[in-house]
């Protein structure tokens, strides 16, 4: 297991390298345009003011309130899903990633929801239980999509490829969210594509975690 910060300069050397840059580049353009697009459709007929003074007693434009939002859900799990297999599957066409975002919804879903209420019940029982559940769980997701297991199946196996090494890939982790959050601050100064700029930058954020879960799944 490397340090932190042979993690975070490998990340940077992979994303900048010019056929990887390319390749997510293109990937998150799509992502962001589909994004933008549902959002700004939905809240183009959908306003603020709708929202907050919903009129139950028009049925076809609350069917198409709830098909949009629906839609919007939709393509906001594709986008996460897709952000995964460009980490996993560098290399593949852009098509392929595309596909394989989109046949794996319902999976990152479920793997993504099981987590969420993990960390939920972890933040119920006070902030202790809540890190380590997201240490012990934190490569669920990740065996979901890459090797293809079951629920229950990731959860033991990233639970046990944490054990012994809790404190070690926990200040890891640390310092992977300070340089996401350095990144960001200073991204965001950008005027006006600032936020378009970081959304561009998800795998680069992503990819430290990756190549330490790579290494800690080659050894177990």
């Amino acid at each position: 297991m490397k340090t932190a910060i042979e993690y975070i300069k490998e990340a940077w050397g992979i994303y900048t390298k010019k056929e990887n840059f390319i390749f997510f580049a293109k990937i998150m353009a799509v992502l962001t345009i589909a994004s933008f697009s549902i959002g700004f459709v939905t809240s183009y007929f959908f306003p603020e003011d709708y929202i907050n003074n919903i009129d139950v007693s028009n049925i076809p434009v609350v069917i198409g309130f709830v098909l949009a939002s629906i839609l919007a859900i939709v393509v906001g799990i594709w986008s996460q899903s897709t952000t995964y297999f460009s980490i996993l599957k560098i290399g593949k066409s852009e098509k392929e990633i595309f596909t394989l975002g989109y046949k794996n919804i319902r999976k990152f879903f479920l793997i993504s929801a099981v987590y969420a209420l993990i960390i939920f019940f972890g933040v119920i029982l006070l902030i202790i239980p809540t890190v380590i559940f997201g240490v012990w769980y934190s490569f669920s997701v990740l065996l979901v999509l890459d090797k293809n297991m079951e629920v229950g199946e990731a959860l033991t196996k990233s639970k046990s490829m944490v054990k012994d090494r809790f404190f070690k890939i926990f200040g890891r982790y640390i310092v992977f969210g300070l340089f996401g959050l350095v990144v960001s601050i200073v991204v965001s100064i950008v005027p006006y594509a600032g936020s378009y700029i970081s959304g561009f930058l998800a795998p680069l954020f992503m990819l430290p975690g990756f190549l330490l879960y790579r290494d800690l799944s080659i050894n177990n």
